[in-house]
């Protein structure tokens, strides 16, 4: 039999939702990576390792397996602590899994952790992928980003400059990547959406509602949205905030309401109901939001500076507008809301192409595709 070529993958895997003996830590994590594990679970050409971090109290990698596919779950403490020490204790542990495991290709995922930083200094026993999905210093440069972000963030030009192979969710981010390593050549693989967003119909709420899901950092722009829906031009049209917090915004009126984080259970009802999906944000290499709505068949008001542009056919399933520009937002509101069927209409143009774009099936297919060109070179 031939001897499989073996990946390691490098990532944060949200391991607790397929080992229950693994607390769920309450944090946003990568929702992609479930549907591609089931993927990959249905190929045999290589031996797949998944190598993450979890925050706990052992000493020693834990070990399973699920679906013909390896898990290491390597136990971490304090961020803060490992990223003033450069990482050095996770980079000690992960590379001493990976020296067993023996992997002919690392695929690092992320410059946000410290997965890129780990790959880096393996590369030379095996060949190297590395998946982009923040910039913190494409973040930085358009917005104050917190702390920790900023000071991990020296770590970012190193990754993207020394992986060989590199991918990017958009061609909007391979042209923010080539600022900061000029001579990188990425390649655009996206993402799927969970299986729940190409099957939920739409429901549309009996008033005019938009949407934002997502975080509440400076980045996002939220206060921009809050100010245009405070407007008496949009006095009118329900604004639903999934993610900020109303103790974080204070007094507002009473046509925007912040419910604060969601399950995504809650994420898809809100999808359904809503007339379309707002996301002002002043850099986002997706957002993963804008890719679930388009899947669905919601239009979606996004700015020029969002990777996942690429899904919205401009006056035709949505609005791609400039991040500043409060006008063109309120009319693009004002346009889409102007009637259910306007909505039902906007929402449904190129949803086939972007139900197959953002399938699992895609997503895999095209992944296992890259693994073999490299692995041939």
């Amino acid at each position: 039999m031939k001897k499989r070529k073996k990946i390691a993958i490098l990532c944060d895997f949200p391991v607790w939702i397929i080992e229950p003996s693994l607390n769920n830590p309450g944090r946003h994590y990568a929702v992609w990576l479930i549907p591609l594990a089931e993927e990959l679970a249905m190929q045999d050409e290589y031996e797949v390792h998944w190598l993450t971090l979890y925050k706990c109290h052992r000493s020693s990698p834990i070990r399973f397996r699920y679906k013909n596919q390896h898990f290491h779950v390597i136990p971490c403490g304090s961020r803060t602590l490992a990223l003033y020490t450069a990482y050095i204790r996770d980079r000690f542990i992960i590379r001493k899994e990976l020296r067993a495991i023996q992997p002919d290709l690392l695929h690092s995922w992320g410059t946000e952790n410290v997965y890129g930083i780990c790959a880096k200094s393996y590369a030379n026993k095996a060949k190297w992928l590395h998946t982009v999905q923040g910039l913190l210093k494409t973040y930085m440069k358009l917005g104050p980003m917190p702390r920790f972000q900023r000071h991990h963030s020296i770590f970012e030009p190193g990754v993207l400059r020394n992986a060989p192979y590199l991918t990017t969710e958009s061609s909007w981010a391979s042209e923010m990547v080539r600022e900061i390593a000029p001579n990188a050549q990425p390649i655009i693989w996206d993402y799927a959406v969970e299986n729940r967003f190409q099957t939920c119909k739409r429901n549309l709420s009996q008033s005019p509602t938009c949407l934002f899901c997502g975080n509440d950092l400076p980045i996002k722009n939220i206060d921009a949205l809050i100010k245009a829906f405070s407007s008496p031009e949009l006095s009118g049209i329900e604004l639903i905030l999934a993610g900020p917090t109303k103790e974080k915004h204070p007094n507002l009126p009473p046509n925007i309401i912040a419910l604060g984080r969601q399950s995504r259970e809650n994420v898809v009802n809100l999808l359904s109901k809503t007339w379309c999906l707002i996301h002002p944000s002043k850099a986002d290499t997706g957002p993963t939001a804008v890719k679930e709505a388009r899947v669905m068949g919601i239009p979606v008001i996004l700015t020029t500076n969002c990777g996942a542009k690429q899904y919205v056919v401009h006056g035709k399933s949505g609005y791609v507008i400039p991040a500043h520009d409060s006008e063109a937002l309120a009319q693009a509101v004002l346009e889409i809301t102007r009637s259910r069927e306007n909505a039902l209409a906007m929402g449904a143009y190129d949803q086939t192409r972007c139900r197959e774009a953002l399938s699992a099936n895609t997503m895999s297919r095209e992944l296992l595709r890259l693994y073999s060109a490299i692995l041939a070179e």
